[in-house]
């Protein structure tokens, strides 16, 4: 195989001698260490193989023999390289282009994230951008070990993580971690309370001695459920660690102001700035770009092969350009924006609770509305009161 190997990258020739004495021919060759093989006899002539640098020396032993060697096949690299020597260009970029593969595939052009329902591919792309990781770095130049280690630290929905190396592509591949059941301390003693004012419609104690009842009117503080207990054998007191839910119907207010005065963003132009993003390198396409008072909106798109993202793209940047204008918002207006800004302070506030009713008292002057909406609202207001004892 190694021999098949060295005739192929140094060339060999298939010829033929004719016209001479075969035995004489042959005889000479083996005297002068010019390595035949393959010989065969047809006619009174011989058909061998020979390397390239081992047939330019025949010919004068044919001579010498009364006969002439002609080729009648060529095989091997130099043959096949052969067109193209007088044409270094193409095998100049040919070389270029395997040492330039080479060398860049040493680096980070593109990082996928898979396996994770809870971190989205932006975010653990920033988050290891922030610590050195990210398209454009040297393989040779990150931990990846101690970067798996710190990412499983600092995001508590991870499990497992591992970085995984693919040619030029970093494929992060993560394990959600699985949520863990609350567990009780049972050692800590404990009263449940109401952590507001409220009249119970449900209540029930998971751990503790119940104290208050369906339809009891409770303030905020009262001892719902206890932990403590008289034992009817030793007549002495008992503690536990009290827990359950309590239901209760409870008011909530919401206040929101707004000012008659507002400033409005009045567009008056679009630009789009783009830029040329090429192995971690951006080249601007453009002059001078303006960012004041403008809202901007970025797109990517980059060159993919088979789902796979190539390192160049185009990022647009898109500048909606405005004047802030002050303006002057009649009760109708006001009224509008005041109740909008409301729906957004009650999800974020009542998010827990089930609003039975509600009543919204709106008042307009010179300066602005206020906005007072009043709930009626189902939610638990059972909360843990750690008891410290004191022996």
């Amino acid at each position: 195989m190694l021999v098949r190997l060295l005739y192929f990258l140094l060339g060999s020739v298939k010829f033929t001698f004719t016209g001479g004495f075969p035995d004489d021919f042959i005889n000479e060759c083996y005297n002068n260490n010019i390595n035949i093989k393959n010989i065969i006899y047809i006619d009174n002539a011989i058909t061998a193989e020979a390397g390239i640098k081992s047939y330019k020396r025949l010919h004068r032993i044919a001579y010498s023999c009364g006969g002439k060697t002609k080729i009648i096949k060529k095989s091997g690299l130099p043959f096949i390289l052969s067109p193209l020597k007088n044409r270094w260009g193409i095998c100049a970029g040919a070389l270029f282009f395997v040492l330039f593969t080479s060398f860049m595939s040493g680096f980070i052009w593109n990082i996928t994230v898979t396996g994770s329902d809870v971190l989205s591919q932006a975010r653990v792309v920033d988050y290891l951008a922030k610590n050195g990781f990210t398209v454009g770095t040297r393989w040779a130049n990150t931990d990846k070990e101690n970067l798996e280690f710190q990412i499983m630290a600092d995001f508590d929905e991870v499990a497992w993580v591992s970085i995984n190396q693919i040619g030029c592509l970093a494929q992060i591949e993560i394990y959600d971690s699985v949520e863990k059941p609350e567990i009780i301390n049972d050692d800590i003693i404990t009263n449940v309370t109401a952590k507001c004012d409220g009249v119970i419609v449900h209540i029930t104690a998971l751990g503790g001695i119940q104290q208050a009842k369906n339809g009891d009117a409770v303030a905020k503080g009262d001892l719902l459920i206890s932990g403590v207990y008289e034992s009817e054998v030793d007549k002495q007191n008992h503690y536990m660690h009290a827990h359950g839910r309590a239901i209760a119907k409870t008011q909530r207010e919401l206040t929101v102001y707004i000012g008659r005065e507002q400033t409005e963003k009045n567009y008056y132009a679009v630009r789009e700035y783009k830029t040329l993003y090429f192995f971690g390198m951006e080249i601007p396409l453009y002059i001078k770009k303006e960012t004041e008072n403008a809202d901007e909106k970025t797109e990517k798109a980059y060159l993919a092969i088979n789902s796979f993202r190539l390192p160049i793209g185009i990022i647009k940047e898109k500048y909606d350009y405005f004047k802030p204008e002050k303006k002057t918002l009649n009760d109708e207006e006001l009224e509008a924006l005041a109740r909008l800004e409301l729906e957004g302070k009650k999800e974020q506030e009542l998010a827990e609770c089930e609003i039975i009713s509600e009543n919204i008292q709106i008042s307009s002057d010179e300066n602005g509305c206020t906005l007072i909406a009043e709930y009626s609202v189902l939610e638990d207001i059972a909360q843990e009161t750690e008891i410290k004892i004191i022996n």
